[in-house]
């Protein structure tokens, strides 16, 4: 009987597959400009994104450059936001800090020759979002004396704000932000009905097995 247990086990699971990719990228533009975001300077920016489908958000990346370099430790404040009638809701859904370096081995520059960096961070736990909804990454440094600017995509809108808890503007004809977002999309399990057409053929199989032994 462990031959039809791992027949039935392996046809279940075959339906909670799930795919780890990356499901949104606005790529960074080598040469390009940028907008500063920086903590307590006045200054902290979000951009909108919408997933197709339900996802389980699991690492994000962003670029950026230095007017007049990093410092020795780097710190971010990554959040996301809901959607509150077009806008970014005052307080964030979910929150992490990010410590460390970026990464400079791509070799690009900013329109400035200025040295882009690359940021990663790796969520400890994946933050469930879904499809069909608004939702907004801010990405901001938290040393109110470095004047680090997000790297732009390709063009576009952005929103901003001041300080914690001010409400979001819109900024038209701002510069597109570039980001990476990475998800595992987990596959819907059929209904009932559906599930049952498809595993008969199976039930058949593991049915004339048993009754062969």
């Amino acid at each position: 009987m462990q031959f039809v247990k791992t027949i039935v086990l392996g046809s279940l699971l075959a339906f909670s597959a799930s795919a780890h990719a990356v499901v949104i990228e606005q790529a960074p533009l080598d040469g390009g400009d940028g907008v500063r975001s920086v903590m307590d300077f006045g200054a902290q920016l979000a951009e909108s994104f919408q997933f197709s489908s339900d996802v389980e958000l699991s690492d994000i990346s962003w670029w950026g450059s230095y007017f007049t370099g990093p410092q020795p430790t780097e710190e971010f404040t990554v959040r996301i936001f809901g959607d509150s009638a077009g806008d970014p809701e005052a307080v964030p859904l979910f929150e992490t800090i990010f410590f460390g370096n970026g990464d400079d081995s791509e070799g690009m520059l900013d329109l400035f020759g200025g040295t882009i960096y690359r940021y990663d961070v790796a969520l400890g736990a994946p933050v469930i979002l879904s499809g069909g909804v608004d939702y907004y990454l801010s990405v901001v440094n938290n040393d109110s004396n470095d004047d680090w600017y997000w790297l732009e995509s390709t063009g576009g809108d952005n929103w901003a704000r001041v300080l914690d808890g001010d409400a979001w503007s819109y900024e038209a004809n701002s510069l597109d932000l570039s980001y990476r977002l990475t998800a595992d999309i987990v596959a819907k399990v059929p209904e009932t009905p559906t599930w049952l057409l498809m595993s008969m053929p199976l039930l058949l199989l593991v049915r004339r097995f048993v009754r062969n032994q």
